[in-house]
């Protein structure tokens, strides 16, 4: 499993064993960053890795899907007391629809995303399915990896045998690597449409953000529906509502991805006991023609996600952005804030209270 981590001097990613502990973890934690003792802050409001945790799975405490803050020992009480200052002085916001303006168009920069993900902690999305005894087959959540690739996997997975706009062929696996060079390929090549205005920051900008990783969202979805000839649909787990795009082109298929607030998966077709494996055989485009029931059943999926707490709230949360010091409440604010000013660095406010 791949873990998110930010501490003193930057951030980065660990590689852990399925089954690993909490105590494997500080190891881990502890050589990477060249620290002795040192604080883990998860969850929001921010929480510590207690001593006591230490023989527990990481994968049970849904620490996979956190972006874990270090902070060394010496300076852990001096930074709860400069958040606690923050707190206090810090301006009231009211909360933005966070969940499905990104689902709906959201893309920021790596170091922004990754804050994004510390928000709340995920419930299970292994094993979801439900029946469609109309076709026999069922309907299932095929989850995507977190390593900041989700969304291009997700619609990747959708897109084998399809022809992009300017290739020759086809191919059976669009990675996520080519699926971010074409994508910037269609920026540059019309300046005038994918200007700053529409992208939320200057395009030279954005392109070397998304090439160098930045988490893709609606504007990427959009680019992809164009360029393949396919809408793509996203459903947003928290409200059940999909967003089309693509939607009016005559498009002849469609495919269907679901967001979870930082995170995209795929949804796919199965025979009946297949759910569990032999994704070789599903089936993940449809004509956009007679299967409007895919789409009632991906809201079903929806409701067994929301009922195992399977999202991230992302409107509530306030940080500080390290740079020039203004205080942002929710993703959407500190994606604007990204865009307008290049600032990506932030640090979350506890909640004191």
């Amino acid at each position: 499993m791949r873990i998110r981590f930010r501490g003193p001097s930057g951030g980065g990613f660990l590689e852990l064993a399925e089954d690993a502990t909490v105590a494997d973890l500080l190891v881990a934690l502890r050589t990477e960053t060249g620290s002795g003792a040192i604080d883990v802050k998860f969850g929001w409001p921010l929480q510590t890795l207690a001593a006591d945790q230490a023989d527990l799975k990481v994968r049970d405490l849904g620490l996979q899907r956190e972006n874990l803050t270090i902070v060394p020992v010496e300076n852990a009480e001096q930074r709860q007391q400069q958040q606690q200052q923050q707190q206090v002085s810090a301006p009231t916001f009211t909360p933005a629809p966070a969940a499905a303006a990104a689902a709906a168009g959201g893309s920021g920069a790596t170091d922004v995303d990754a804050q994004l993900a510390a928000s709340m902690s995920y419930g299970s999305g292994e094993d979801v399915k439900v029946e469609m005894p109309e076709s026999r087959t069922d309907l299932v959540l095929r989850v995507m990896p977190d390593d900041g690739d989700c969304m291009f996997t997700a619609v990747g997975g959708a897109l084998g045998g399809l022809v992009a706009v300017g290739a020759s062929s086809g191919t059976q696996q669009w990675t996520p690597a080519a699926l971010r060079r074409i994508v910037v390929d269609a920026i540059r090549r019309e300046p005038a449409r994918f200007d700053a205005n529409f992208l939320g920051a200057q395009p030279d900008r954005y392109c070397d953000r998304l090439l160098s990783g930045m988490w893709g969202g609606g504007i990427e979805l959009s680019i992809m529906s164009e360029i393949f000839g396919i809408e793509i649909c996203s459903v947003d787990v928290q409200t059940g509502k999909a967003y089309h795009f693509g939607e009016g082109q005559d498009y002849e298929e469609f495919c269907v991805v679901i967001y979870s607030g930082v995170h995209y998966d795929r949804v796919a077709e199965a025979t009946e006991g297949a759910a569990a494996g032999m994704v070789e055989f599903d089936v993940t485009r449809w004509n956009t023609v007679s299967n409007e029931h895919i789409l009632r059943r991906t809201q079903d999926i929806c409701k067994i996600l929301r009922d195992r707490h399977y999202y991230t709230s992302v409107s509530d949360f306030v940080v500080r952005c390290n740079q020039c010091g203004d205080i942002l409440q929710g993703e959407k604010a500190v994606t604007q804030h990204a865009r307008l000013t290049g600032h990506t660095g932030v640090t979350e406010i506890a909640d004191t209270t």
